[in-house]
């Protein structure tokens, strides 16, 4: 089986994977242990990341009003109704939510058909919206928005603050890594969060706003 190192998409931690590849689409999943954000290890969506990979139950051509059409009646379809709504109801008619699992190159296709061809700017991403109230944190607290910190850091740290965040089921990686820093240098947590999530279980001290 052919190896292929590549990275998960699930989330931001960007943990390392081996994928084999197999015969008829079968993929076999392992965590990457060279890999510096998690050292092999995978949670529960990255281990599961074989069985996304089926045609089962996907969309393999284009449909219009549910049966089958080629590519070209299918994007006239599209092409058209975008241009009769824009005539009828302007360019802010219409509105694009897009993927946080893109390249940078697919975002730059996407605003340029929103913001320079159709004429708006009602476009926004996961991989934006999701990360907003982290950016205007970074912003007024360190003047840009840069992360401040690497992974490394938390298995070094003495203290390690979380901020309205669950890490515990979000980011389960970084989590262990917290863990593992506390259980080997005596790491303190703190958690600020008005909700006592799992994350707070293993504080010690969790800081409740009101």
């Amino acid at each position: 089986m052919r190896t292929v190192r590549t990275t998960c998409a699930y989330c931001g931690v960007g943990c390392g994977i081996l994928a084999k590849v197999g015969e008829d689409r079968s993929v076999e999943i392992a965590g990457d242990p060279d890999h510096p954000a998690n050292h092999g290890r995978l949670c529960s969506k990255g281990t599961h990341l074989g069985e996304t990979v089926g045609l089962e139950g996907r969309l393999l051509y284009p449909e219009v009003h549910g049966r089958r059409a080629s590519w070209d009646k299918a994007i006239r379809h599209v092409a058209r109704r975008f241009a009769d709504t824009i005539a009828r109801h302007g360019p802010d008619s219409v509105a694009f939510y897009v993927s946080g699992q893109l390249l940078t190159e697919d975002y730059y296709v996407a605003n340029k058909l929103m913001k320079g061809f159709i004429g708006s700017g009602n476009i926004d991403t996961n991989s934006r919206l999701c990360m907003s109230s982290a950016v205007a944190g970074h912003i007024r607290a360190f003047g840009e928005d840069v992360v401040p910190a690497s992974y490394a850091d938390l298995d070094e740290a003495d203290l390690i603050v979380l901020v309205g965040s669950n890490t515990a089921w979000c980011h389960p990686i970084v989590y262990q890594r917290i863990m593992d820093a506390r259980a080997r240098r005596g790491a303190k947590l703190v958690v600020i969060d008005p909700r006592r999530t799992e994350t707070c279980e293993d504080a010690d001290l969790h800081l409740q706003l009101r």
